[in-house]
């Protein structure tokens, strides 16, 4: 992370677990129905230490932004089944489990550092097959986690009745190259489950003429 900027990024303390919790539940408030999923004070606490990490983001004394990761949680396990994981990579996974920023605070790429950091503090801890959720239509969370190098290998309801695709980046493998087959409009939800069925992987993103998104499916 560059020295000179004014954000610090560390690990979050028990006693600090409500911080995060509280600026969850202040842009959860303000953001529009399932594009971020409900999380409640135990899923910080438990996240500290027990089942995972919490890096948090400080301008100062003041936390601006966030980011979990999931080691040992039921979502793990769960994912690891959705994508039918071999054993060996169930063993190694881990999940980006919640990140959000406060809104005077975005335009400083801190989600996508959040993404960076919370890999190399998985790597650190030897889990190196990165798993995470996002809404299609959250093309903030969705197009960072594509230029960060995740790819869209699967679609499920989750999180109590929450479209969700499911995406994944192996940090022991190079950056693949891909050959475009299609491209799906990010709120298609059939388009992306076609695509999914038809073995491809969805790994980057476009805007049209209209500025609306889409996401670039192919095989590498």
């Amino acid at each position: 992370m560059n020295e000179d900027s004014p954000f610090r990024w560390r690990p979050l303390r028990p006693d600090e677990a409500h911080m995060a919790w509280a600026l969850h539940a202040q842009v959860y408030a303000a953001t529009p129905a399932g594009m971020v999923r409900p999380d409640q004070p135990d899923h910080f606490e438990q996240h500290i230490e027990a089942l995972g990490r919490i890096l948090g983001c400080f301008m100062g004394d003041q936390l601006v932004a966030y980011g979990v990761l999931g080691l040992d949680s039921e979502t793990v396990a769960h994912l690891a089944g959705l994508l039918a994981l071999a054993p060996a990579d169930r063993q190694r996974a881990c999940v980006l489990d919640g990140a959000a920023s406060l809104p005077p605070w975005r335009g400083h790429n801190l989600h996508r550092v959040a993404i960076d950091a919370r890999g190399a503090l998985a790597q650190s801890l030897g889990r190196t097959l990165m798993l995470a959720t996002v809404a299609p239509e959250n093309m903030r969370s969705l197009r960072g986690l594509l230029l960060q190098g995740y790819a869209v290998h699967g679609y499920a309801t989750v999180y109590g009745g929450l479209p969700r695709l499911l995406m994944a980046r192996d940090l022991l493998r190079p950056p693949r190259q891909w050959r475009l087959a299609r491209q799906v409009p990010a709120p298609d939800h059939t388009g992306h489950q076609l695509a999914l069925a038809a073995g491809l992987r969805g790994y980057g993103c476009q805007q049209d003429a209209a500025k609306a998104w889409h996401i670039e499916y192919g095989e590498p």
